[in-house]
């Protein structure tokens, strides 16, 4: 599906005839290509609209494997991976943005949340920002930057929850409990692995003598996402050692719970023994007048009850159980 935006210094619009909005681009004019789920044909049009290369039109209907920037023609060519939660692992989706003198495209195949929070703020009518492609691309790159923390919040949320449940009671399923902290340790990693090449492309697009079409302004923009991106990747850190903290309370509580069953076990071993000591007595095979004598039985498992009584006693006065 394709939707085009015009933006200009005070408003934006949503614009049908984008053909003959794209005859009267200025400088102070922006068009926008939003592109879900792009099919051939879309991409068809827009190859030949915006004179795009080939291969860039070919990359806007390709999954790409990981973030990245590249220049043809006056063309900058930017891969970006949005991220999110599903379930108990990453959701990463790419985002790719074309952009040229007056315009930009953007294309993803999956709903991108922070990307629909953007067009809703350009449907609304109201003022996204710059008015150059690299600044609206700043523009995408921060929304990217924020579906990251966004992310780890969500990450965050899992391990309070976790630690929780850990803290209210020794858990039944210790394997599940570790599977699920090694998932999130895996989904924390995936994200922070993902966005040291974002870096490495805020990092290119903040230095404008190295493309044809970033300016100042922009370049002052990507420096700051730079900055973000470097608090994202602090983010992931702290949340690597949130899952070491949510084990070692994972481990304490196991480690607790073996020590209320030893506890337990030592408690029924000091219950039993005098008694089965008492017993191998009594049932040794002598001639000893003693053993004719019936009331005794009743004496011993009197005797073996009340070492039972005292025991548990000491034991509740103690606080052992």
């Amino acid at each position: 599906m394709l939707t085009v935006f015009v933006f200009d210094e005070r408003t934006s619009e949503r614009v049908d005839d984008w053909r003959a909005a794209l005859g009267r681009i200025t400088d102070d004019r922006l068009l926008w290509f939003a592109l879900r789920d792009p099919t051939e044909g879309e991409v068809a049009e827009l190859r030949e609209a915006l004179e795009l290369d080939r291969e860039n039109a070919q990359m806007l209907l390709q999954q790409p494997t990981r973030p990245s920037l590249a220049e043809a023609r006056e063309r900058l060519h930017v891969t970006l991976y949005a991220a999110g939660i599903e379930g108990t692992g990453p959701l990463l989706v790419p985002v790719q943005c074309v952009l040229g003198p007056g315009w930009a495209v953007t294309a993803h195949s999956e709903e991108v949340e922070v990307l629909e929070e953007f067009r809703e703020r350009a449907e609304g009518g109201g003022r996204v920002g710059a008015l150059d492609a690299p600044s609206f691309a700043a523009a995408i790159f921060e929304w990217v930057v924020v579906s990251y923390f966004r992310a780890f919040e969500a990450i965050e949320r899992t391990l309070e929850d976790l630690d929780t449940k850990i803290m209210s009671g020794s858990p039944k399923d210790v394997s599940g409990e570790l599977d699920g902290l090694v998932k999130i340790r895996r989904s924390i990693g995936m994200l922070g692995r993902m966005l040291y090449p974002h870096r490495e492309i805020a990092f290119a697009l903040a230095h404008p003598e190295f493309d044809s079409l970033s300016t100042e302004h922009s370049a002052k923009l990507f420096a700051d996402i730079e900055r973000r991106l470097t608090q994202a990747l602090d983010a992931a850190g702290a949340m690597k050692s949130s899952t070491f903290g949510t084990f070692d309370l994972l481990d304490a509580r196991i480690g607790q719970r073996t020590n209320d069953v030893m506890k337990l076990l030592t408690l029924v071993t000091v219950i039993l023994l005098p008694s089965t000591v008492l017993a191998g007595v009594m049932g040794m095979n002598f001639k000893v007048g003693l053993f004719d004598t019936a009331w005794l039985f009743w004496v011993v498992l009197a005797v073996m009850g009340g070492i039972a009584v005292v025991v548990l006693s000491l034991a509740r006065r103690r606080s052992w159980i």
